[in-house]
């Protein structure tokens, strides 16, 4: 099912999307993509042309998105916090026709036509159109173009054909189970892949997601109980925010599963949800922007293995290798390597001997993740650690996941980043009400020497990256100016 499909599932009179006071019904929705799509064509966007959007997650978003892909154009999400350089990247990169966005100063020096979300949503409701649509999509067709933020360098854009993610909308859904009853509260920013694909998800079933990127944290299990909420996809931060304000209110039953992807969430984090909903459930999940989503573990599999992030989606194959490439053994951490449906079509603008996580393989890409893990005999899948996850100490290659998780097992720790500063020290910081002093007491005796840190630090809440993920370069910029190397131990409170 391609992306233009996805709108014929849901019913006429059905919600589709919540946007605050905003409500589309499926039909609303298809008519208003229908506009789109003649308006695209009619302002001169042809298939293949690139279309950026540069604003907030809403309704006009996903009405931009689907109306770009059923006139065979590219869609091109920027993120709503970009700066007007970094966007100005993007544009140059993507060297697109169109740019419609919340934020027209960042683009007073752009090359091509730039449109506020306002004025396009104004002509949509005000004009005739009378270009017939006559651009089916094919599967090899590009769909999308998602810049990742990356560790080093620009961004880079992973190109997604409808094929590839027409097979991971499949692939999650049916790992995941979404239900055309389900209500899918959506706070992740809709430029972000995570975000984005709730959409999907929920359209492949007929289902209604909530986009709520900038709710106020108080008002969020309001608005989970106003619109009877049944699934919530979780970075760490918002399972924080729910922790915490389900303190608060009485139970909530209407929530049946969570999610979790990207930036890890700690299993005793986890729980705690679990309890605070009644009747609900967890499904761990890793992936990336290059092949969407690589393994799901089952909920009823949690209590069991709550540190896997589960088996391979159907269509894909996940192998372990070592440095040389060579197949490891069970239990044996190594590369993650990703074949299959679901691995997308590479970097754009760049020759294939350039993109050093595509490669070619017996049947067609790989996806040389730059991750490290390992499967255990029942082929489940345990994740170690990003690139910048993995350093060597002291000689020895040690996880720095495996040092978070191992401090985010004590109950008075909420959230644990552990990073190493440009002096050599790693230091972790921590979050909650545990004193750092006895935080790194507890890891002397649970870890071997070469992985305690030489500071623990109290923070009163993580820097996120615009995708809610921890934002590990800025707390190593802000270690870097704000504290020296300790000949011992150190241990100090940072400024949120």
């Amino acid at each position: 099912m391609l992306l233009p499909e996805l709108l014929d599932k849901g019913r006429e009179t059905d919600i589709a999307i919540v946007d605050g006071d905003t409500e589309l019904t499926y039909g609303s929705l298809r008519e208003r993509v229908l506009r789109a799509t003649a308006w695209l064509i009619d302002n001169g966007i042809r298939p293949g042309d690139r279309v950026v959007h540069h604003g907030r997650s809403s309704a006009a978003f996903v009405e931009l998105l689907f109306g770009t892909v059923c006139a065979g154009a590219v869609f091109v999400p920027i993120n709503n916090e970009l700066t007007a350089s970094q966007a100005a990247h993007i544009v140059r990169d993507s060297g697109c026709r169109l740019v419609v966005t919340d934020h027209p100063e960042r683009h007073e020096d752009s090359p091509v036509r730039v449109l506020t979300v306002d004025s396009v949503t104004a002509a949509l409701g005000s004009s005739r159109f009378t270009t017939p649509i006559t651009s089916p999509v094919r599967p090899d067709d590009i769909a999308l173009l998602i810049y990742t933020s990356g560790t080093t360098g620009s961004p880079k854009g992973v190109v997604c054909p409808h094929g590839a993610v027409a097979a991971a909308v499949s692939a999650i859904g049916t790992g995941l189970g979404y239900r055309s009853d389900d209500v899918v509260l959506c706070r992740l920013p809709l430029s972000f892949d995570y975000g984005l694909y709730q959409v999907f998800l929920s359209f492949a079933v007929g289902a209604s997601v909530v986009v709520a990127e900038g709710i106020q944290d108080l008002r969020i299990l309001d608005l989970v109980v106003r619109r009877s909420v049944t699934v919530i996809p979780l970075v760490p931060a918002l399972a924080q925010i729910l922790r915490i304000v389900a303190r608060r209110t009485a139970s909530i039953t209407t929530v049946r599963l969570f999610t979790n992807t990207g930036a890890r969430l700690a299993p005793e984090l986890a729980r705690t949800l679990l309890q605070s909903f009644p009747g609900s459930r967890y499904a761990s999940m890793y992936g990336m922007t290059e092949c969407k989503r690589i393994s799901i573990l089952p909920p009823e599999e949690f209590d069991e293995y709550p540190d896997s992030v589960g088996y391979p989606i159907a269509g894909d194959d996940i192998r372990i290798v070592a440095g040389d490439g060579t197949p490891v053994s069970a239990g044996t951490a190594g590369e993650i390597v990703v074949s299959g449906e679901t691995v997308m079509a590479g970097y754009w603008n760049l020759p294939m001997n350039a993109q050093n996580r595509f490669r070619p393989g017996a049947d067609g890409l790989e996806l040389h993740t730059g991750d490290r893990g390992y499967m255990d005999d029942s082929g489940r899948l345990y994740f170690l650690g990003r690139d910048d996850d993995v350093v060597k100490r002291n000689g020895v290659r040690i996880s720095l996941v495996e040092i978070e998780s191992c401090a985010e097992s004590f109950d008075s720790v909420d959230e644990a980043v552990a990073v190493v500063t440009e002096d050599g020290a790693l230091r972790l910081i921590v979050t909650g009400s545990a004193d750092p002093r006895w935080v790194h007491q507890q890891l002397r005796a649970a870890l071997d020497p070469v992985r305690h840190p030489n500071a623990v630090v109290h923070r009163a809440r993580i820097p996120l990256t615009a995708n809610g993920k921890p934002d590990r370069r800025a707390l190593r910029a802000e270690l870097d100016t704000t504290t020296s190397t300790p000949s011992g131990d150190h241990h100090a409170a940072l400024a949120v």
